[in-house]
């Protein structure tokens, strides 16, 4: 892993193939450094939340030829494309539970779990202190009076922050979010998008998020990542390249 990164990925491919069409998506090289903010954007279909999965290591490649991420209070990095080779589950899962916090579209709080409990789930996994930062947490994000209340008493704003808090009360080296503002509208876009990049900006965490709205991206201080996207009859081909500085 090349000093001075939090993740590189070098040679990834990620193919899927059905009766309509094959998917290529390529990815020559990522690099990210700490505190840095990533916007991936291009049309629908053109790969953002394969790029994402495969980033927050719960996508496995079809090719790879390196792929290592380091949390800052860590000496040493993660090599994950060793541990895809040898289909090394449990350092994977350690991966993603030390270093990735990982907001789904919509959320992906679970239904039986209070906000309270969808929070806390993050520092189980990574076997992390800091239960007396949650209620902090959720008072900045506007969602302290919730803590107790389950998901389906939501609206989809408040799932959002729920779905940031979870991804942020461990402090990971990055928070990968796909499309964090799709499905809402443009004041509670721009309020969600502003507790997330402060959020992480005041605890020094990276931010790559997959968005439709590369507008809101720039305004918030992120630099924009293009699909560069081809089309041959049913075959598609993506490609995501990202040279830190």
């Amino acid at each position: 892993m090349t000093p001075g990164y939090l993740l590189e990925l070098k040679g990834g491919t990620k193919i899927r193939e059905d009766s309509e069409r094959r998917f290529d998506l390529e990815v020559p090289l990522f690099q990210l450094g700490q505190a840095e903010r990533i916007a991936l954007v291009g049309r629908s279909g053109s790969g953002k939340s394969t790029l994402i999965e495969l980033l927050a290591a719960t996508l496995k490649p079809d090719r790879l030829e390196a792929f290592a991420v380091r949390h800052p209070e860590e000496e040493s990095h993660r090599d994950l494309a060793a541990a895809w080779a040898f289909g090394d589950d449990v350092a994977l899962a350690a991966a993603r539970a030390r270093c990735f916090g990982y907001v789904q579209q919509l959320g992906g709080l679970l239904d039986f779990l209070t906000t309270e409990q969808n929070i806390a789930l993050s520092l189980e996994f990574a076997g992390a202190e800091g239960a007396e930062h949650i209620a902090p947490l959720a008072e900045a994000l506007g969602i302290a009076r919730y803590l107790k209340v389950y998901p389906d008493r939501l609206s989809v704003g408040e799932r959002q922050r729920v779905a940031i808090a979870r991804a942020l009360i461990h402090r990971p080296a990055l928070i990968l979010a796909d499309e964090p503002t799709g499905a809402l509208d443009l004041g509670t876009a721009q309020q969600v998008m502003g507790q997330l990049v402060e959020r992480a900006e005041a605890w020094g965490t990276s931010l790559v998020i997959a968005t439709h709205d590369p507008i809101l991206a720039e305004r918030f201080g992120f630099r924009l990542v293009e699909a560069e996207v081809s089309l041959e009859g049913r075959h598609q081909r993506t490609r995501f390249q990202c040279v830190r500085g």
